[in-house]
């Protein structure tokens, strides 16, 4: 018992302690996405495609990603914006684009539709099926 008690405390400290995967400056070719900034970054603009990683920080396939996901987006900035958004600090947002897993990589396209229930001004995603 006291082995197993040790061992949660260690894995909760190792959550915890997890560095966050990007460094969001001015410099950095993807944009930082949140349940507060979302729909203004997104649904306020109706001339870019964006491509948004909804990522955790603890995750280890987010962390291989991660390398070649700013390289893509340095690549080609200035065509395409790249977002990030670390949807266990922001669940409401992965949630209602259903995020389910990590990383989950979404395209949405430029153009805007409006929801006929809400009224909500949103961007429609591409979804991968292959």
């Amino acid at each position: 018992m006291r082995a197993y008690r040790a061992l949660l405390v260690l894995a909760a400290s190792l959550v915890a302690s997890a560095q966050p995967l990007y460094d969001f400056d001015a410099t950095s070719p993807v944009v930082e996405l949140t349940d507060a900034n979302f729909d203004e970054l997104m649904s306020g603009d109706a001339t870019s495609v964006w491509v948004v990683e909804y990522y955790a920080d603890w995750c280890g396939h987010c962390k291989q990603f991660a390398k070649g996901y700013l390289k893509a987006a340095d690549s080609l900035r200035g065509i395409v914006k790249f977002g990030a958004m670390n949807a266990e600090n922001n669940p409401k947002t992965a949630s209602a684009n259903g995020v389910q897993g990590y990383p989950t990589v979404k395209l949405y396209m430029p153009e805007l539709r409006r929801n006929p229930y809400t009224g909500k001004l949103n961007k429609p995603v591409v979804e991968y099926s292959g």
